[in-house]
């Protein structure tokens, strides 16, 4: 599809950036942010760093960019770290077992594909353990643990029976052993862990799991551990469980939504990668682009997501006209469609970009298909209308809004809008704020809520 508008791959890809060299460049800003992370990494071979921000940020990008330069010692400063290729994500019904398998699960991945890209072997006891973590034995598993310290290095020997009927303690030796041979035989001084979604897990789900490893997984010797979630996390970590917080090294690091010039930057880096000549334009004009952007309070996932969106929807529309106008003249040719193809989509360009009327167009139809699909009761929409008009909601504001409990509230609106995207959530220690997200803000603001209906609330 892309080639009919001159490019070679979207310049609107949403994957986040990976822990490879062809994605450094296209990480745009975040310098301040990096020097913080560096620094911290720098502090100590071990410790716990929080990563927190509005979701669509771009802290995934920040992360596996930032991991690839420590990794291959191309960052300005810091120490030499095996990144987390493979990030573990939290899923809302784990326990501590679960959730220790799956990490351990990642790390394996992580230093098994590091191996693979750098042609070494994996570890002797790495590799075992990668063959109970399969399921591949049908018996248990004898393995040995050396771990390098300032005192010299200290060895032992763990014996694990099949990982169906493993302990929390044994997957947290397994994780032990893993990370030892990172250090002591692929010669990183740490191994990164990154357990990330946080925000998938009630407050007392995180508080469980922080004082679960508390004193086991956060205490493994040269093993950083990377906690990614909304933004506020640092603040209810240290609501939930101050012994963490004081283990956490530094404040944490907030991701905040980028400026638009650096937004418009990170366009135009992308486009001349991906344009087929090299020096092309933008599909979207900057006034679209800044009309994404201020809906999703800067959210970078967003612009792209719906950028790309708007030029399917574009491509669509001119081939279904380029179809009706030879169905009328000569049948559909396939040469003559391409031509008849080029002729529609140039009459529309304007300096060969989709015009921000046409995209505004297509906006509202995406956004109007989006919101009918939701099938949205009327009270729904009325809650959505009065918080596009406050600004935001929390929960203990459930009588301004009609609602008879704050429970009700709370689960049946705000967290369920939340769960569909409607909203966003900001933490400020226990505080939890509600606004309305990206394709939310757009329905509001093309009427689909019915906002006029709807008289603001004073406070």
């Amino acid at each position: 599809m892309w080639e009919t508008l001159g490019f070679k791959a979207s310049p609107y890809d949403t994957t986040p950036l990976k822990t490879r060299k062809e994605d450094v460049d296209l990480l745009v800003g975040r310098e301040s942010e990096a020097v913080e992370l560096c620094t911290t990494l720098d502090n100590s071979p071990q410790g716990i760093l929080v990563l927190s921000g509005s979701p669509g940020v771009g802290k995934t990008s920040f992360m596996n960019v930032q991991m690839y330069l420590l990794e291959n010692q191309l960052a300005p400063f810091g120490p030499k770290v095996m990144a987390p290729r493979f990030l573990c994500p939290t899923q809302p019904n784990d326990d501590l077992k679960s959730l220790a398998i799956r990490i351990l699960d990642s790390l394996y991945k992580s230093v098994s594909q590091w191996c693979n890209i750098n042609d070494v072997d994996i570890p002797k006891e790495t590799k075992k353990l990668g063959k109970w973590i399969s399921g591949n034995l049908e018996s248990g598993l004898e393995f040995g643990i050396t771990i390098a310290g300032f005192g010299g290095s200290v060895g032992r020997t763990i014996n694990l029976p099949p990982i169906g009927n493993s302990s929390f303690e044994t997957t947290s030796d397994a994780i032990a052993a893993i990370t030892a041979e990172v250090v002591t035989q692929l010669g990183f001084r740490s191994a990164v862990i990154t357990i990330d979604n946080l925000e998938n897990y009630s407050e007392e789900q995180l508080g469980a799991m922080l004082i679960g490893f508390r004193d086991t997984l956060f205490s493994i010797p040269n093993t950083w551990w990377i906690l990614i979630g909304q933004s506020g996390l640092g603040s209810l970590i240290q609501v939930l469980d101050s012994r963490v917080f004081e283990r956490i090294t530094g404040s944490g690091i907030e991701i905040k939504p980028i400026e638009f010039n650096k937004l418009d930057s990170a366009i135009g880096i992308r486009v001349s990668r991906f344009h087929s000549s090299g020096d092309g334009k933008a599909p979207l004009t900057t006034d679209t682009h800044r009309q994404l952007f201020d809906a999703s309070f800067g959210e970078m996932r967003f612009v792209f997501k719906y950028s790309e969106t708007l030029c399917i929807k574009f491509v669509e529309d001119m081939r279904r006209q380029a179809i009706e106008f030879y169905k009328k003249r000569n049948g559909i040719v396939k040469d003559s469609f391409k031509i008849a193809l080029n002729e529609v989509i140039t009459e529309a360009l304007t300096s060969d970009q989709i015009p921000i009327g046409i995209a505004s167009y297509y906006l509202q139809m995406i956004i109007k298909t989006e919101i009918n699909g939701l099938s949205l009761k009327p009270k729904e929409i009325e809650v959505l209308a009065r918080i596009g008009s406050i600004g935001k909601a929390r929960a203990s504001d459930y009588k301004e809004f009609g609602i008879k409990t704050m429970q009700d509230f709370s689960s049946h609106y705000l967290t369920n809008f939340f769960r569909q995207k409607l909203l966003i959530r900001e933490q400020e220690g226990r505080a939890v704020i509600y606004r309305l997200r990206g394709a939310a803000r757009l329905a509001y603001s093309f009427g689909l809520f019915k906002q006029e209906t709807i008289a603001p609330i004073g406070r």
